[in-house]
């Protein structure tokens, strides 16, 4: 039986952000909050939402009710919506934040570039050259479809979006965790390794090798 782990923390001292940035304009405080340090903690704490959505999915239960078309009403997940969503955008950080640490141009002109403007999320893996099995691309196919349709409104964006309500599957919890795994070990180690240079002068702005660390506990 597959038993989720409590969402980890990683060892490092943020200092006041506000402090740190008082004193940068516009563009720098895009650039520090666009940094992979950012990207990385945003999706740790989306990790953690779908843990605890995970640890309770048998007690969230949400009745639908039709009034129309003869359809019967029926009980389904209460998470699953919620649960997909934070999936896709968990990833989409990690991924983002991976691009950005080897390519500041990204996010330095004082917004994000094109190239990462996307929910796609197999575009943003085979961005950062990440070779992924079937499943794990399929599964990848259907959270970057339902992030901008079924799992956050009742429709897609046009006719030819997908119809299909999310359906919690435990399956598909375990590939997340897989990728959620293999994205945020790649990001940490390289960070770590590498330190991020963003293309400005100011200290603030960049990361030096080593002086950045992540360990869960």
């Amino acid at each position: 039986r597959f038993k989720p782990h409590t969402a980890p923390s990683a060892t490092i001292i943020i200092q006041n952000p506000l402090a740190l940035i008082r004193k940068m304009n516009k563009k720098e405080q895009f650039i520090f909050y666009a940094s992979p340090e950012k990207w990385f903690h945003s999706a740790l704490e989306l990790h953690g939402s779908i843990e605890e959505l995970y640890i309770k999915r048998n007690d969230l239960l949400y009745r639908k009710l039709h009034y129309y078309h003869d359809e019967n009403d029926v009980t389904i997940s209460g998470h699953s919506k919620a649960t997909y969503l934070l999936m896709s955008y968990t990833l989409e950080n990690l991924l983002k934040g991976i691009a950005v640490l080897f390519n500041p141009s990204l996010v330095n002109k004082g917004k994000i570039d094109s190239q990462i403007k996307t929910h796609d999320l197999n575009c943003l893996c085979k961005l950062n050259g990440f070779e992924i099995n079937k499943d794990q691309e399929e599964f990848q196919s259907l959270l970057s479809d339902q992030c901008v349709s079924n799992a956050r409104y009742p429709v897609g964006l046009n006719e030819y979006s997908s119809l299909k309500d999310p359906r919690f599957e435990e399956q598909d919890y375990l590939l997340f965790q897989s990728l959620f795994e293999k994205y945020k070990n790649h990001l940490a180690k390289k960070f770590n390794e590498l330190g991020w240079n963003s293309g400005f002068k100011n200290p603030k702005l960049n990361t030096n090798p080593g002086d950045w660390n992540y360990e869960e506990k």
